[in-house]
């Protein structure tokens, strides 16, 4: 019996002292709007339980919290979520200093819990470019590689992107012309491509006997992210052993390949002109932390989040050219005018698609790949435009819906690429569309990727009239925990374009 009541003595009083101590970190936000949180027994969680509610019928958190905002209305209010308060922002202003301050607002520490290793399997590590909360070493590997993506680099891989270019629309002319298909997948083949010999000067021998692993491998690793942050059970390890396995095993491969290759480089003279893997062993020696592994980081850094972003984003631009014909035949026009059907692109004809680049960025906004970034505050008195952010502080920033917000875009639904012209009257509001972030933790390869989705989707263009099979669908659907893609693919047909 005393033993009894000794444990519930010790109950009560671990009870209290959790209560106490989450009372003390909520009152630092008590000067930010809350929605309600039931007053009973398990007042300490907070909103967890509505939120777990939510996320069973949710793709995934961003789409959580964007519910928040729709039922009240609120441009930054805080969901206290058991011991974490996650302040919601729309507020421009409070969003520009955020992104701006790297070393106040770092990346949260989620993301390196589930970037860096899954289930024991290194992914990104402690130091890859995307996991990297934000260290120094982080900071100097990131001006070691900047130069790999200045106009200079660019303009020298475009020879190279060409044959890419050139491999993608063989295959599709291949394809009877009834063919109706997702062409995700072969957004997906060519990103590789691009990525690999371009970036990396992976030679076709490499890329022919490894690529289709490779390729395949992308996505069970950006699966085993999502169930990592999505199912509880995948901490455990009698669960989901197979999928755990097979990530394991192809994970290996790929990083067994690269850091054979990274060393052969190291070994060999580097190149006339450096590529992405240069700059990669240079950014090595900025810091002794860093091994051939963290190398090997960087590299699946820039191929899973390459890939799988400038893909998606492709997949989606030729999607809405099938819709908009009267927007496709301007594309194609403007493509036409700027070079020769059947012929290389040059580096000045890449600047002169000026309306396609439009229609690209339209594209980013309706449908970012990423549809939220966050933060952690990791100062005390922090003040931003007049709103005290306490220490410890999660900043979730909602790219999707900054991106649909009718304050900044005159019909947010409707697909209109006039927004983006040099010569439109109505000015974009700064960091209202942020399709790649902003500031020092900016996507570091978005000029690499507007290259290559331009490359690319203005050859299948000239050589293809795009077909939506399915009429009714006007629209797409997308989710996703990792990367926002469509849900059911995009389904085209492609004919081939009368001589």
């Amino acid at each position: 019996m005393l033993i009894i009541s000794l444990v519930l003595a010790l109950t009560a009083i671990g009870y209290l002292l959790l209560n106490m101590h989450i009372y003390s970190v909520r009152r630092t936000y008590r000067h930010i709007k809350s929605p309600p949180i039931s007053q009973n027994l398990t007042w300490f969680l907070g909103l967890l339980p509505d939120f777990k509610k939510r996320i069973q019928v949710s793709p995934n958190g961003a789409q959580v919290l964007a519910q928040y905002h729709h039922d009240f209305k609120w441009d930054l209010f805080v969901l206290p979520i058991f011991t974490k308060n996650i302040i919601f922002c729309m507020e421009l202003e409070i969003i520009g200093k955020v992104l701006a301050d790297w070393k106040t607002f770092p990346k949260d520490e989620g993301y390196k819990k589930v970037f860096s290793f899954i289930s024991g399997v290194r992914i990104f590590g402690n130091y890859g470019l995307l996991s990297d909360p934000g260290t120094n070493v982080w900071y100097a590997k990131r001006r070691a590689m900047d130069p790999g993506f200045h106009k200079s680099f660019l303009k020298s891989i475009i020879p190279e992107m060409n044959k890419v270019v050139n491999k993608i629309v063989r295959h599709l002319k291949s394809r009877p012309s009834s063919t109706i298909f997702d062409i995700c997948l072969d957004m997906n083949q060519s990103a590789f491509e691009a990525i690999s010999s371009c970036g990396f000067n992976m030679s076709s021998s490499v890329m022919a006997t490894h690529g289709n692993h490779i390729v395949k491998t992308v996505p069970l690793i950006l699966q085993a992210m999502t169930l990592s942050m999505r199912e509880s059970s995948f901490k455990y390890p009698w669960a989901w052993r197979k999928e755990k396995t097979t990530l394991k095993e192809s994970v290996e491969v790929i990083r067994d390949l690269k850091r054979n290759l990274l060393l052969e480089r190291i070994k060999s003279d580097a190149p006339e002109n450096p590529d992405l893997m240069s700059h990669i062993i240079n950014s090595n020696k900025c810091s002794d932390q860093l091994s051939i592994d963290d190398l090997v980081d960087d590299y699946l850094v820039f191929l899973i989040a390459g890939m799988e972003t400038t893909a998606i984003t492709m997949a989606i631009t030729l999607f809405y050219l099938a819709n908009n014909s009267g927007i496709f035949f301007k594309v194609r026009s403007e493509i036409d005018s700027v070079v020769k059907r059947g012929e290389s692109m040059k580096p000045d004809d890449v600047n002169k698609l000026v309306y396609l680049e439009m229609v690209i960025k339209e594209c980013l906004r309706m449908k970012p790949p990423v549809r939220a970034v966050g933060r952690c505050c990791v100062k005390d008195d922090v003040v931003v435009n007049g709103l005290k952010i306490p220490n410890g502080a999660e900043i979730h920033i909602p790219i999707m819906d900054l991106h649909h917000d009718s304050r900044y875009w005159e019909n947010p639904q409707l697909f209109d690429p006039d927004r983006f012209s040099p010569d439109s009257k109505k000015k974009i509001k700064s960091f209202s569309y942020l399709p790649f972030a902003a500031g020092a933790r900016s996507c570091i390869g978005k000029n690499f990727a507007i290259l290559e989705a331009k490359m690319v989707v203005s050859r299948i263009v000239q050589e293809f009239d795009l077909v939506n099979p399915y009429p009714e669908v006007t629209d797409l659907k997308t989710a996703g925990f990792v990367t926002s893609r469509p849900v059911d693919g995009v389904n085209l047909k492609l004919c081939p374009r009368p001589q």
